[in-house]
């Protein structure tokens, strides 16, 4: 049930605030005046040019764009208060070898799918440790994204060890099933059918994720959280695909930062390096899912228009 104001009148209030904000620093910007035009007049008026007409535009563009953002973040707000808690459940589990699962949080039919991947030593025992790293992003990312589902996805069995992760053999199985997943879940018949997929891989898991656009994979966006490079040691064939757009995020002491210089010939170059970059202020390796700066990036992500 819907309490209160219509987030989506309030978003499509934001938009429209930022059109109008770009388009008055498009129309007021400095004059260039032809250079025949010379002398103390011709200062005079590209002075009060810019006084008179540059600057208020300028100083409006800034409060138009102040509004929208709050009005963003009051959607947000109003659909976290009017939203039932999520369902969580498991849809999927093996409990072959080190046991994988799939665990979903959110409604089955959900239009926006945040496909989260963890990395080496997650085993099936760690359901518990990803559905709470779950139902985290998913509190944090609902407000901005209508119909969410998050989905901890441990349909690969990572390496035991950070030894063992040497072995590109695990990732390049775990993009294989990846991409066979994805390519599921978008099939045409799907109704309603999934209008936005964010990858976010975490570790070794954002290796799994970088292969996994390498070889075709039917998403939006992927986020490589704490990587120890960007998949594949050719760059471009992760970031160089036009229809999804590639981040990298690792806190300042991360010890992963130094494995891209080590592991380069095997999972490729510092994905910092090549793709485009979010904040975190999180500390370490294992704390980027409760990082506010971090989840909040992750909502403006999913909750992105859907390209045509």
């Amino acid at each position: 049930m819907l309490l209160g104001a219509d987030p989506d009148a309030l978003d499509d209030l934001a938009r429209a605030h930022r059109l109008l904000a770009d388009r008055l620093r498009a129309r007021h910007r400095p004059l260039r005046l032809d250079v025949s035009w010379t002398g103390p007049d011709a200062v005079r008026f590209a002075a009060d040019h810019e006084r008179l007409v540059v600057l208020p535009a300028s100083r409006a563009a800034a409060l138009l764009e102040s509004i929208a953002t709050d009005l963003v973040v009051q959607a947000r707000q109003q659909r976290a208060a009017s939203a039932a808690a999520p369902v969580a459940s498991t849809v999927w589990a093996d409990p072959a070898g080190d046991g994988r699962f799939v665990h979903r949080v959110g409604p089955a039919d959900a239009e926006t799918l945040v496909v989260l991947i963890p990395g080496v030593g997650t085993d099936g025992g760690d359901l518990g440790a990803l559905a709470a790293d779950a139902e985290r992003l998913h509190a944090a990312i609902a407000p901005a994204a209508t119909s969410l589902a998050v989905v901890a996805w441990l349909g690969y069995d990572p390496p035991d060890t950070v030894a063992g992760a040497i072995s590109p053999r695990p990732a390049d199985r775990g993009a294989e099933r990846l991409v066979a997943d994805l390519a599921h879940l978008r099939r045409p018949d799907r109704v309603p059918p999934v209008a936005r997929v964010v990858l976010v891989g975490h570790s070794y898991g954002g290796v799994v994720a970088g292969r996994a656009v390498a070889a075709g994979a039917r998403a939006d966006v992927a986020v490589l959280v704490g990587a120890p490079g960007i998949g594949l040691p050719d760059a471009g064939r992760v970031v160089g695909r036009p229809d999804v757009r590639v981040f990298a995020v690792r806190a300042s002491d991360d010890p992963i930062g130094v494995v891209p210089l080590l592991a380069g010939p095997l999972y490729g170059p510092d994905p910092l390096a090549v793709a485009e970059r979010l904040p975190t202020a999180a500390t370490g390796h294992s704390a980027y899912f409760r990082d506010p700066l971090l989840l909040g990036r992750l909502a403006d992500l999913a909750g992105e228009p859907v390209r045509s």
